[in-house]
């Protein structure tokens, strides 16, 4: 379902009447947030009314959480409105290694070495992904 999601975002992108990809690119990531806040809220409502109330009362974390999303979320959107959308999958494999780096560094979390030479076999992943693209 994400890659026919990416290619959506993608074609979608390229509609979007502006010269500027990246304007493009923020265009359809609001319409997009706006889309998935109206049908997840309405289900919400319409499925689990008790919960609206709760949902609203954690909004200092929804908050936080939401602005990081956002910024990923821009982050992608970007990159599938300048390059091809194989090629942005490649290199977001990357975000793996950011999520330990963060569960490491701010959760305090153990990396095994495991996971270290699995971190590694990615970037080596990538590059190579890199190097063939040109």
């Amino acid at each position: 379902m994400f890659a026919l999601t990416t290619i959506a975002i993608r074609r979608a992108t390229m509609e979007v009447a502006t010269p500027d990809h990246i304007r493009a690119a923020l265009i359809v990531l609001a319409m997009t947030v706006t889309l998935q806040t109206l049908m997840q809220g309405g289900y919400l409502v319409w499925r689990e009314r008790d919960q609206v109330a709760r949902v609203f009362a954690e909004w200092r974390t929804a908050a936080q959480v939401g602005l990081m999303s956002s910024i990923a979320s821009a982050c992608w959107f970007t990159g599938f409105a300048s390059a091809p959308v194989a090629l942005v999958r490649i290199v977001g494999q990357v975000e793996v290694a950011f999520t330990m780096a963060f569960a490491h560094l701010y959760l305090g979390e153990k990396t095994a070495k495991s996971e270290v030479a699995g971190l590694l076999l990615v970037a080596i992943g990538v590059v190579l992904a890199l190097a063939g693209a040109w």
